[in-house]
């Protein structure tokens, strides 16, 4: 269960900025919750094609010179690029462009299992092809030792990137990035697609054209690295997704065709951060990033349909490794629960693929919303990646011990980290002390509504203004809303069971609500049922007709205090953990024999562990006390609890069940000193 944070608008200000913007009160909330205030913002978040001047950047103007100065005298220019979404589509657009203009140029991209941004092996391998300029994309910004390698070899360098800084900038002839203290451009939150695109305005000296040519593989990488969509970012992916439609890139144009994406078919951001970014990912991933490269260099149409088809199977490799890696992580977790149940979640594996361990930490995070460490164990080393929550600092973190580490990186909510495989059990311990010694009370993970919705709100016409928001993404997210006291009036199974669809009944009226987390004998809701929901909204145009329909972010039923129930899984968790929880609480956490029947009949009626736990609430039963029933019931051979699967069965035990004597109940007497 998640935290509920449901932004309020102050009314006033609402009718204020919907009569000076023309905007209806829908549009005037949305617009307040993203910090637009007035007339002239709102037109340009609206309206805005405008990019800034790209010599406003430090050290543009010299890069430009050392480029212009190199194609001039025929030295050899090497783009050397980065494995993820956001390095090949700098590389595509720099080098494509280097190369229209007659230079002599090539490009290099890691692959991942060299690691992140510039090494000696490939400095050795430009400089042995002749290289004499190298123009880092997408990475470079903290590479002082293989700036000075390149500068002992005579080769000459210029960085691109967008990284923070540190404190002494490598040696080079220019070093482009807007985080620089001493860069005054308008344009700080820029992809290293965005810095590339930005370069090939200034060696242009025109930004519509480049805009034109270059502005889709822009996009694309813009959206696949997760920076903000405000700004000069947003009217790149605006203007870029846009230019999808009249791309010439052959490559790209097969690539949409596997991603289901037809002329003429818009492409919103979400539809690319979900089918386009992780094609070009899973070459990096597992193959080699040159693969989604090439795809796009290519100059053979013969070869265009067999590259993207490869690119596409490859992400298909990549799901069922997540599947794999996902399974084996489920099993851990019903061997030993504890695992879900301490503040941070860790675990690890051997042979699992490290360019998706990323991927499941988020899942995790995502599932049980907790800090996540997924850690691959590849012979004497092991690599782990990490994932949070608001208010848990991973690189605060791994900074404090990083004396178990050989390496790490990354920041506050996302990280990756390098250790010795022997010493993965006391770095996982270290994990949990930290956590337990910093956050007394671990932060929750939180969904955020834009406001609450009445049904008469839920016009075609407010549905319709949200595309005029596009592009969604960091910093400017899909908008959920929140949805109080509305009736389930009808359930249909979807997908054989895999989705579920209800329709709920709010204000005399009716809504179609989709729910693609949960199969319909997990759902755990009936008809009749009154519940609060934070759901999406679109436009279903069916048979000419059109409707606003709905789709499930997360569901409770009414009258849930969320206050109290993270209180109660705090203290359950303590608990299972052996934790001090204050033992006035035993009345609390101990069920009597009258509780436990009401938990087991719950059970016998529903098996989702979720929907159990909010009828357990309905009928006066705090969480922490309903789980240790269950755990009574499960030691007793009665039930089997599922926490991945978010499930709970009952059992057929063999002979009669002891449950006043429980080792549950002494276990918890014992932790509480009663």
């Amino acid at each position: 269960m998640k935290k509920w944070i449901i932004k309020q608008q102050d009314p006033a200000e609402v009718r204020r900025l919907a009569a000076e913007t023309g905007v209806t009160p829908f549009a005037a909330k949305l617009l307040l919750n993203r910090g637009i205030t007035d007339r002239d913002s709102a037109d340009s978040f609206f309206n805005s094609e405008e990019i800034s001047d790209p010599f406003e950047i430090a050290d543009m103007d010299k890069a430009v010179d050392a480029i212009n100065n190199a194609m001039d005298n025929g030295d050899k220019i090497t783009v050397y690029g980065d494995y993820d979404c956001d390095g090949i589509t700098a590389t595509v657009i720099l080098f494509s462009y280097l190369e229209a203009m007659g230079a002599e140029v090539d490009w290099y991209i890691p692959s991942r299992d060299e690691g992140y941004g510039l090494n000696k092996k490939a400095i050795d391998l430009m400089a042995e092809n002749g290289t004499q300029l190298v123009i880092t994309v997408d990475n470079g910004i903290s590479a002082a030792l293989e700036a000075a390698y390149l500068k002992e070899k005579g080769i000459d360098l210029i960085i691109t990137d967008h990284h923070q800084v540190p404190d002494t900038l490598p040696d080079a002839l220019a070093v482009i990035d807007p985080h620089r203290p001493d860069d005054f451009c308008k344009c700080k939150e820029l992809a290293g697609c965005g810095v590339a695109l930005k370069l090939v305005m200034a060696l242009e000296n025109d930004v519509d054209s480049v805009m034109e040519n270059w502005g889709d593989f822009a996009a694309i990488g813009t959206v696949g690295d997760l920076v903000p969509l405000i700004g000069e970012n947003r009217i790149i992916v605006k203007r870029g997704l846009a230019n999808l439609n009249y791309s010439e890139n052959g490559g790209l144009i097969e690539l949409l065709r596997q991603c289901g994406i037809h002329e003429d078919d818009d492409v919103p951001s979400v539809t690319a951060a979900f089918t386009i970014c992780p094609r070009i990912n899973a070459a990096g991933r597992f193959a080699h990033p040159k693969d989604a490269a090439e795809l796009f260099l290519c100059d053979n149409p013969i070869m265009y349909r067999q590259m993207a088809e490869n690119l596409s199977m490859l992400n298909l490799r990549r799901q069922e490794e997540e599947k794999a890696i996902l399974a084996q992580i489920s099993k851990q977790i019903q061997e030993d629960p504890l695992i879900v149940k301490s503040r941070v979640i860790a675990v690890s594996g051997k042979g699992w693929k490290h360019g998706v361990i990323g991927i499941v930490a988020s899942k995790l995070m995502n599932r049980f919303g907790k800090p996540v460490l997924v850690i691959t164990e590849e012979g004497e080393t092991a690599r782990g990646s990490a994932r949070s929550v608001e208010g848990f600092s991973l690189f605060e973190m791994l900074t404090e011990l990083s004396d178990y580490l050989l390496k790490f990186g990354g920041h506050t909510k996302a990280a990756g980290f390098t250790l010795e495989t022997e010493r993965i059990g006391e770095f996982t311990q270290a994990v949990k002390e930290y956590a337990k010694r910093t956050k007394p009370v671990m932060p929750k993970d939180f969904v955020t509504a834009e406001m609450s919705l009445s049904a008469e709100e839920l016009t075609i016409e407010n549905v319709e203004s949200l595309e005029y928001f596009q592009p969604f993404g960091e910093g400017n997210p899909s908008p959920v809303f929140h949805i109080s006291n509305a009736e389930i009036k009808s359930l249909k199974s979807l997908k054989e069971g895999k989705y579920v669809a209800f329709t709920i009944a709010l204000g005399g009226r009716e809504f179609k609500v989709l729910n693609f987390s949960a199969g319909f004998d997990s759902f755990g809701y009936k008809e009749g049922e009154r519940v609060d929901l934070l759901v999406t909204a679109e436009i279903n145009e069916y048979n000419g007709n059109r409707s606003v329909n709905l789709k499930l972010a997360d569901i409770c039923r009414v009258g849930l205090n969320r206050d109290r129930f993270f209180a109660a899984e705090d203290a359950y968790e303590r608990l299972c953990c052996c934790e001090p929880v204050d033992p006035a609480l035993a009345k609390r956490v101990i069920p009597d024999r009258e509780t436990q029947k009401a938990v087991y009949d719950i059970v016998r009626k529903n098996s989702c562990l979720s929907a159990c736990a909010d009828i357990a609430y309905s009928k006066k039963i705090n969480y922490c006390m309903f789980r240790v029933a269950l755990d009574i019931f499960e030691s007793a051979g009665l039930m089997q609890i599922n926490e991945y699967e978010n499930t709970v069965v009952l059992k057929k035990a063999e002979g009669k069940a002891d449950l006043k004597h429980s080792p549950v109940i002494e276990r918890i007497k014992k932790v509480l000193g009663v």
